[in-house]
């Protein structure tokens, strides 16, 4: 027995001595010994006790050492100082082929695989000249599946070593899936903003190196915003993805032609997040070459597509940036290639646009204008002007037409022109169109209780206050609070507000119609004029726009037009206003042919209220 024992004891010693019991995986293997004893105690009974160890207490003893290796999840190789076998114990996983044969007293060399043997070999002279731990990773490929592996080697008594190969596949691929939700974006499977940067870094410094140009694209989808909300989410994903393929098809179609070399296709094209995107353009032999890309980029996107069995159509609109021209870091790039884009938006979207330095000065005064906007409603800087509308035939005011007027503090009068399309990018139109209805309709009540004709006043209502489904209840409520009647209140809308969305231009203004207040199509021949929607919609009043009233009594075909509309307009039951009547001669003409009311400055100017109760005395 004691003979028993103290092969027993050699052996166990042996297979601790040097270990370092602190790392993996030996603090995971002393818990499981922990279950039944403390680790003072094991160590105690098997190594310090030995003599008083019974012959049932030392088959227990045996008995939990094989448990303790049994419980170690890995490959374990007890390699003696002439690099052979000497105790292994298998893994819980597939092995997957790294050993084959009899392993016992094997050189390491002979039954570990050769592209991975020359790793331990390397691992054991280093573990022996150094004393310390070793430990290095390696890949098996088996039935086309790679497999990770992580070895471990310790010292046991300087030569000889205890090696854990254990599996790491699983965490592997689980390290590859995170680094690549890190860097990628998970709908469309472009690189994100953080790889985009990455790279455009890396094509900097080669452009520099090689004294050649490059180009950042900003590409913006346009009307996403409405697809999105108006169609869902699910809807706009698809759209999305469709779009990213369409990107990456553009720039495989036009590279050959413009590129002299290009990089990773999906390191050089981007998605920042929503509907942007972005694209870098490296070796380009002129900037031409960029035009044709994005040229390319507008056609592709702006065909329509199907989804979900509705017809789906966008635009985009572009911004480039070139370097040096343009910018040299990565920042400014991407800066100046968003402002650019913006003056594309500006400049009616669908199409690209290349920075210039005065862009800057703009973007930096629509950066101030619209925080100046966002106050100037809380600062009573902005106020309702009206211009008259007047009936032709009888002479007298049958309604007006409400304008918003900013007085801004240090620059005065800021036109419409300038702060309407920044209110409507920013979403600011919203909260300004509701406050325009609100004082409408305060407005109509002031005068009611003075005693002055009920006069209709239409208010502007704008693209995306029409997709507003809170829109109606806030006419109802002035209305309301404003204890006015329907009829004293006109809304007009653009032809573009109805054409964006059809369907839920058609129920909202249905919805309005409803409450008994009467619809104007505003600037009338200016946008698609398309007689199916004239027919389809609620419409009450057509409002021919100022440019064909402009040259009505001396360009032909622009009097051609503005009879064929009063005409039109007649036949579906339609009454007509004239806008920007200036002259007298346009007055007659317009006489002449039916036309119902004019407004303009031949008339009356746009003016406060105040100064429009005189007109109305009269």
């Amino acid at each position: 027995m004691t003979d028993y024992y103290h092969k027993l004891k050699k052996q166990i010693a042996t297979l601790l001595q040097g270990v370092d019991l602190s790392q993996p995986p030996w603090p995971e293997f002393l818990q499981s010994v922990n279950n039944t004893y403390r680790q003072d105690e094991f160590e105690l009974r098997t190594l310090e006790q030995s003599l008083t160890l019974s012959a049932e207490e030392l088959l227990m003893a045996n008995e939990e050492m094989h448990a303790v290796f049994q419980a170690i999840p890995d490959q374990l190789f007890h390699i003696n100082k002439d690099n052979r076998i000497v105790i292994y114990k298998s893994g819980n996983n597939e092995n997957h082929y790294l050993c084959s044969g009899r392993l016992i007293n094997q050189h390491i060399k002979d039954v570990v695989k050769k592209d991975v043997s020359s790793h331990f070999l390397q691992a054991l002279d280093k573990l022996r000249a150094n004393k310390k731990s070793v430990s290095f990773e390696f890949t098996l490929i088996h039935e086309r599946r790679v497999y990770y592996y992580e070895v471990r080697m310790m010292p046991v008594k300087g030569v000889q070593a205890i090696a854990l190969v254990r599996d790491i596949t699983e965490r592997k691929l689980a390290e590859e899936q995170i680094a690549y939700l890190a860097y990628h974006d998970s709908l469309t499977g472009l690189p994100n903003t953080r790889l985009f940067k990455d790279r455009l870094l890396q094509g900097l410094e080669q452009a520099q190196r090689n004294d050649k140009i490059l180009a950042v694209i900003f590409l913006d989808l346009d009307r996403f915003k409405l697809i999105n909300d108006t169609m869902g989410h699910d809807v706009g994903d698809q759209l999305l993805q469709v779009v990213s393929e369409r990107l990456m098809e553009a720039v495989r179609r036009t590279d050959s032609i413009a590129l002299n070399s290009f990089n990773t296709l999906n390191s050089s094209i981007a998605r920042l997040g929503g509907d942007e995107f972005t694209i870098m353009l490296e070796d380009l032999a002129d900037t031409q070459a960029v035009s044709r890309i994005c040229e390319r980029l507008i056609e592709l996107v702006s065909q329509p597509l199907e989804l979900q069995g509705q017809e789906v159509y966008t635009s985009a609109s572009i911004g480039i940036a070139i370097y040096p021209h343009d910018g040299e870091s990565v920042d400014v790039l991407l800066k100046n290639a968003d402002v650019a884009m913006y003056h594309a938006k500006e400049r009616g979207r669908n199409n690209y646009q290349f920075f210039t330095e005065s862009m800057n000065k703009d973007s930096e005064e629509r950066f101030q204008l619209e925080n100046s906007m966002r106050k100037a409603l809380k600062n009573n800087e902005i106020e309702l002007y009206y211009q008259p509308q007047v009936s032709i035939s009888s002479g007298q005011i049958v309604g007006m037409e409400a304008l918003i007027r900013w007085k801004h503090p240090v620059k005065g009068f800021i036109s419409p022109a300038s702060f309407i399309p920044i209110a409507e990018e920013s979403g600011l139109i919203v909260q300004i169109g509701e406050w325009v209805i609100q004082e409408a309709c305060r407005q109509s009540a002031r005068w009611k209780e003075q005693g002055f004709k009920p006069v209709r006043i239409s208010v502007n209502v704008s693209a995306k206050q029409l997709q507003e489904e809170a829109l109606v209840d806030v006419i109802q409520h002035n209305l309301d609070v404003c204890g006015i009647d329907a009829n004293a209140l006109g809304v007009e809308l653009t032809e573009t507000a109805i054409i964006l969305e059809p369907e839920i231009a058609l129920a909202r203004l249905e919805q309005i119609k409803s409450l008994g207040i009467k619809l104007s199509m505003d600037d009338f021949g200016t946008g698609y004029s398309s007689l199916s929607y004239l027919k389809r919609y609620p419409i009450d009043t057509l409002k021919i726009d100022q440019a064909f009233i402009r040259s009505v009594t001396v360009d032909n075909e622009d009097g051609a037009l503005v009879k064929a509309i009063i005409a039109m307009a007649h036949a579906l039951g339609m009454d007509v206003v004239a806008e920007g009547v200036e002259l007298q001669e346009q007055l007659e003409f317009l006489g002449v042919h039916g036309c119902d009311t004019m407004q303009g400055y031949l008339f009356s100017r746009p003016v406060p209220a105040v100064d429009l109760e005189g007109l109305l005395k009269k």
